[in-house]
Parts: structure tokens; C-alpha cells; sequence
């Protein structure tokens, strides 16, 4: 081979490496995930956990005063209670009909399972007196590992659909 021959392939050379270094750092960047991405996926996180401390805390009272009232207040608590919940969830499915928006419809629906299992609470308490108190503590835990399961679902699809959307791999096949 010619010297002129070899300079030109340690040049070729030299570009791809530049070019491998240069894609190495574009997806380095592509993995990082925004600052205002993250402060989105944080406040979907917070609201849920928030949501679960409400949920547990309203079931907390329901335990409570189930042992500190008298039955027949307790019973009507339950039952204005549920539906209030109920009406609560139908606001919510008349909003999500409006602005179209499934979360939305999913808070509706969470809300109205809440209302009926304190609906049914108000049976449960006739049927099964004596144990009612920890059925309810098995309700705030159904609720607690539902809503635990539902955060990292959605952080996992939020982090997947952003890394879908930095993806660049669409537009390359466009062009």
C-alpha cells in the first residue's frame, strides 16, 4: 500500500471513531431522563401516595369509630359516606366525559369501588360483627397494595413512553 492510501484509511478510521464517540454520547443523553419529565412522573407519584394516605386514613376513621359509636350512628355514617363517595365518583365520570380524559374515568372508578366496599361494610358489619375490624384492615390493605402496584406501573409505562418518544430511530427510518 501507498503512504497516501494509508493516511486515508487512518482517517476513515479516525471519523468513525469520532462518530461511534459522538453517538455513544447522544444515547447517554437519550437515557437521561428530563428534569421536567421527572418533576411530572414525581407529582403523578405524590398524588397517588397521597391518594393512598387518604384512603387508608378515611378507613382508619371507619375502624375507629366503629368501636367508639353507637351502632346506629355508625350505620348511617356508612351510609352517607357511601353515598357521598358515589356521588363524588359520578362527578368524576361526568368530567372525564366532558374533557375526555381516561385518568379521569380511572379516579371515578377507584372512587366508586371505595363506596361500594363501604356499602357492603355496612352488611359486613351486621353479618360479621366480631371480625368487622379486620376486614376493614384487609380493605386498606387490598387499597394499599393496589395503589402501590398502580405507582410503579405507571412510572414503568411514563419512563417507557418517554424513552419512546427520544427515540430517533422512526426518524431515521423516514428519511
Amino acid at each position: 500500500m501507498s503512504e497516501k492510501s494509508k493516511r486515508e484509511l487512518k482517517r476513515k478510521e479516525k471519523i468513525k471513531e469520532e462518530n461511534i464517540k459522538k453517538l455513544d454520547e447522544q444515547i447517554k443523553a437519550n437515557k437521561i431522563i428530563s428534569k421536567d419529565y421527572k418533576k411530572k412522573m414525581n407529582k403523578r407519584t405524590i398524588f397517588n401516595f397521597l391518594t393512598i394516605f387518604t384512603i387508608v386514613l378515611y378507613l382508619f376513621c371507619l375502624n375507629i369509630s366503629s368501636i367508639y359509636t353507637d351502632t346506629n350512628i355508625f350505620l348511617l355514617t356508612l351510609k352517607c359516606f357511601s353515598i357521598l363517595l358515589a356521588i363524588i365518583s359520578i362527578i368524576y365520570f361526568e368530567l372525564a366525559y366532558r374533557k375526555d380524559n381516561e385518568r379521569l374515568f380511572l379516579y371515578g372508578i377507584e372512587i366508586l369501588v371505595l363506596g361500594i366496599a363501604t356499602l357492603f361494610s355496612n352488611y359486613i358489619y351486621y353479618i360479621y360483627f366480631n371480625s368487622f375490624n379486620k376486614i376493614i384492615t384487609c380493605f386498606t390493605l387490598v387499597f394499599i397494595i393496589y395503589y402501590l402496584v398502580k405507582i410503579f406501573i405507571a412510572r414503568r409505562n411514563m419512563r417507557k413512553k418517554y424513552y419512546n418518544e427520544q427515540n430517533d430511530i422512526k426518524e431515521i427510518i423516514k428519511k
